[in-house]
């Protein structure tokens, strides 16, 4: 099962929020969410605040993704 994880928007001079709302779900900092919709997971590997787990192969380029929606 595939696991998002939300990084953070720490700076050097503030600490940033504990948690996020994303994709229709709460993501608390650093930990790790079990997911299971494909839309998601694939939204989140194209998100640098978001790091995806348990998925194998390599996530889609952006242009490709773009050809699936229309």
């Amino acid at each position: 099962m595939a696991k998002i994880t939300w990084l953070g928007e720490d700076t050097q001079e503030y600490a940033g929020p504990s948690f996020t709302f994303a994709f229709d779900r709460k993501f608390p900092k650093g930990e790790a969410v079990e997911v299971t919709d494909k839309d998601m997971i694939a939204r989140a590997r194209r998100n640098p605040f978001f790091e995806v787990s348990g998925v194998p192969g390599r996530p889609p380029k952006k242009d490709e993704d773009d050809q699936n929606e229309g």
